[in-house]
């Protein structure tokens, strides 16, 4: 196993679109996929989710982890973890963040497997919606990663 260095973490965060937020709520941790973009000028990732669970107990504790994987085999895979800081956006702030999240996936879609997903296009309507998602980033404090790769 080897240690991966920063750019080479940051690398496997920009290739990639979809990570699982680690968060605690009433004591319990919880671990939950979400999509992702990453902000690399910024050092942060760009997510969204609906009003609930998540987004309430990461107002009440702000530090959560991230994780994103690239796994090829048991013997060849990446694996990086993020510490961060949540912070939530709002007004025209969250609006510009949510269109430049939806463009930024689609973009990584795209340069990944020219997929076209039906899904992004539901991001557009909701920046005109009255009940927009929660926007938020998460501001990286520190990211570690690992790298098995046996031939």
């Amino acid at each position: 196993m080897i240690d991966l260095e920063p750019l080479q973490c940051e690398h496997l965060l920009n290739d990639n679109y979809v990570g699982r937020l680690a968060y605690i709520a009433d004591n319990e941790p919880y671990v939950v996929p979400s999509t992702y973009y990453f902000l690399k000028e910024e050092k942060s990732i760009l997510c969204f989710a609906s009003n609930g669970h998540r987004i309430n107990a990461l107002r009440k504790h702000d530090k959560v982890s991230f994780q994103v994987d690239r796994i090829e085999s048991f013997r060849h895979w990446e694996s990086i973890q993020v510490h961060g800081i949540f912070e939530e956006l709002s007004g025209n702030a969250a609006k510009q963040y949510l269109k430049h999240f939806a463009e930024g996936v689609q973009r990584t879609i795209d340069r990944k497997n020219a997929e076209r997903p039906h899904f992004l296009s539901h991001f557009s309507g909701r920046l005109q919606e009255a009940e927009m998602p929660v926007v938020y980033r998460i501001a990286v404090t520190d990211i570690t990663g690992k790298l098995v790769k046996e031939l």
